[in-house]
């Protein structure tokens, strides 16, 4: 019976031996994990306290110290992202700025919750009476090229472009509208840059004058102005710096509600930590 007593005894103080071993290596990893997050390193501090987690499953008072380091790291690098983004949307919003002073913005109130930038050039104002494409972007940076016909009907319903035997064309406009006043209609057809055919980026790259043919029931042809090249680049410009800030800012949105989220952790934590009265 005494023999039996002491296995147990001696047992109980192995166990209790490596247990204090195990604490001490997982405080020693956590330690490092520490000072990777203070030096806002904080991958590495990540990696170690996955390997804290991995490794010493038993060391129940280091891993609930893991679990707070976890939420300060996690709170440290979406405080890190969020101040990077908004370093990018102030570089953005200027460039934005900048180029705006060269754009008017078309919006009805009445009917838009979201209006059109274009160059004076472009608007149907400037181009009374004329057959021309339009480029446009919209606040949120979606940019369209526009056929505008006028004259006799000719049903178009799509455009083909082209520099000696290079060529692009596109049939599937997002919108069509057709009118007729004094004797004279209008047509447009309205594409969506990146369902355009690759009509925008041919203009913005092509070398030499532009063929312009409208297809369809009885097909025109004209060259394209100078004026409209220029406008095509300059409406992709703002297109993609638009596009930026609105990713940007969604970014930056995901990193304020994971930092509230820790908050809400971490109070939620703290309030359990409390000794009950």
């Amino acid at each position: 019976m005494k023999k039996n007593l002491t296995i147990l005894a001696l047992a109980a103080l192995f166990c209790a031996s490596c247990g204090e071993d195990i604490e001490r290596q997982a405080q020693a990893l956590l330690g490092e994990a520490r000072i990777a997050n203070e030096a806002q390193e904080y991958d590495k501090a990540r990696l170690l306290l996955d390997s804290l987690r991995a490794t010493y499953p038993k060391a129940f008072k280091a891993r609930r110290e893991a679990l707070e380091l976890t939420r300060e790291v996690e709170y440290g690098q979406q405080s890190r992202s969020v101040r990077f983004y908004d370093e990018q949307l102030a570089s953005l919003k200027a460039r934005r700025d900048s180029l705006l002073k060269e754009f008017v913005l078309e919006k009805d109130t009445r009917y838009q919750d979201e209006g059109n930038y274009m160059l004076p050039s472009q608007t149907l104002k400037s181009n009374y009476g004329l057959t021309y494409l339009r480029a446009q972007v919209s606040e949120k940076g979606v940019a369209y090229i526009t056929s505008v016909y006028r004259g006799k009907a000719i049903e178009h319903t799509g455009v083909r472009l082209s520099v000696g035997d290079t060529f692009v064309e596109c049939t599937e406009p997002v919108s069509r509208q057709s009118s007729k006043h004094l004797g004279v209609t209008s047509e447009r057809l309205n594409f969506r840059y990146g369902a355009d055919g690759g009509i925008m980026d041919f203009i913005a790259s092509a070398q030499g004058d532009i063929n312009v043919k409208l297809t369809g029931k009885h097909p025109v042809s004209y060259t394209l102005r100078r004026e409209d090249a220029s406008a095509v680049v300059k409406t992709l410009e703002l297109a993609k710096v638009l596009q930026s800030i609105e990713s940007v800012q969604a970014m930056r949105a995901e990193a304020a509600r994971h930092i509230e989220f820790i908050e809400r952790s971490r109070e939620r934590f703290e309030g359990d930590d409390k000794p009950q009265e």
